[in-house]
């Protein structure tokens, strides 16, 4: 075999095993933890290996000088640092939070690719916003859950060795024993609805409609989740992945208090046949930030790593022909792009 198609299949094994693991896998085994909130067919099958070899060409020998993909502008971290809560969109769904003089980052995947083989795997599409050696040094980390592309080792050991000490990392429940294996550091689990302070800020662990998977055996062991940032009288609100359930959303917005801002998940939701269980599609999105109440919003989970059918800008075509003229106030946001979290 030429040694160009090796690489192709080495490439497509690795990304066909991060994308698996990333998307919730194709078979059911014993769980742990199980959703609060089913939607119709939780617990069944998810996508056959048949469609993650289809998306693991279709990554291969994508064109990407040929895709559209949306624009990039660069962080400005002093001013940035001046405002009292703003969140900044990094790609997929890392978010940088500035909260009372706190930096807060959000399911860092800073890589350029996203899976269990360094150097394989779905490839980053667009750039970071910000240069080698730029990003501040962060006080908290926060992860949704331990899919690829959501929890990243190389990201997290870069953060855990950085200048003045390790970050405080918080984590779902049973993902401890991950970061002590990883990173010999101690991570902060949380339950569902679960909530600790540190100064004027309040973090608290949500439920979203997902699962977790790592590796080939141990489905659902560490719990999944969603994030709320409050600070003050302000509310920041990440759901982490999720599919859509009504109750789920109602409860957070009666339990958790009014969301000033949603950071949203809009990707990755082709095929709906298999997606629709763990990835709301941007219709929903808005109808889950209307049953938050969210004030305002913006869509993540999309544009940067090739995890769906859908072409990596088609969420954002989708959101805005969804919206209208007279829809909330859902924004598309260019990577590095900043939002404040105004009451």
């Amino acid at each position: 075999m030429p040694l160009p198609w090796l690489r192709t299949s080495f490439r497509l094994g690795s990304w066909l095993a991060g994308l698996g693991l990333g998307l919730g896998g194709c078979a059911a085994v014993p769980s742990r933890f199980a959703n609060a909130y089913p939607a119709v067919g939780d617990g069944a099958d998810r996508a056959p290996f048949t469609y993650f070899f289809r998306r693991a060409w279709v990554q291969v020998t994508r064109d990407a000088a040929a895709t559209e993909l949306p624009p990039v502008v660069s962080i400005d971290f002093d001013g940035l640092a001046r405002r009292p809560f703003a969140v900044a969109w990094l790609g997929h769904s890392t978010q940088l939070v500035r909260a009372g003089g706190t930096w807060i980052l959000i399911d860092p995947t800073l890589a350029g690719y996203v899976g269990p083989v360094d150097g394989f795997g779905p490839k980053r599409l667009t750039p970071l916003p910000y240069a080698s050696g730029e990003l501040p040094r962060i006080d908290v980390v926060l992860i949704s859950h331990d899919h690829f592309d959501h929890l990243d080792l190389r990201s997290v050991r870069l953060l855990a060795r950085q200048h003045g000490g390790p970050p405080r990392f918080f984590v779902g429940r049973g993902l401890g024993a991950w970061f002590a294996d990883n990173l010999g550091l101690r991570a902060e689990e949380f339950d569902w609805w679960q909530t600790r302070t540190l100064g004027d800020l309040a973090f608290t662990f949500l439920p979203a409609q997902h699962s977790s998977w790592r590796s080939l055996v141990g489905r659902n062991r560490t719990l999944w989740g969603g994030w709320m940032i409050a600070h003050r009288e302000r509310r920041f609100y990440y759901a982490g992945d999720t599919g859509f359930v009504a109750r789920l959303f109602l409860d957070i917005r009666e339990r958790a208090g009014p969301v000033d801002l949603a950071a949203l998940p809009i990707g990755a939701y082709q095929p709906r046949k298999w997606m629709r269980r763990e990835h709301v599609n941007p219709a929903e999105a808005v109808r889950a930030q209307q049953l938050l109440g969210a004030a305002k919003a913006f869509g993540v989970h999309w544009a940067t790593f090739q995890l769906g059918d859908e072409e990596p800008i088609q969420p954002a075509k989708d959101l805005v022909a969804h919206l209208g003229p007279d829809g909330p106030d859902f924004r598309i946001l260019p990577i590095g792009g900043v939002v404040d979290v105004a009451p």
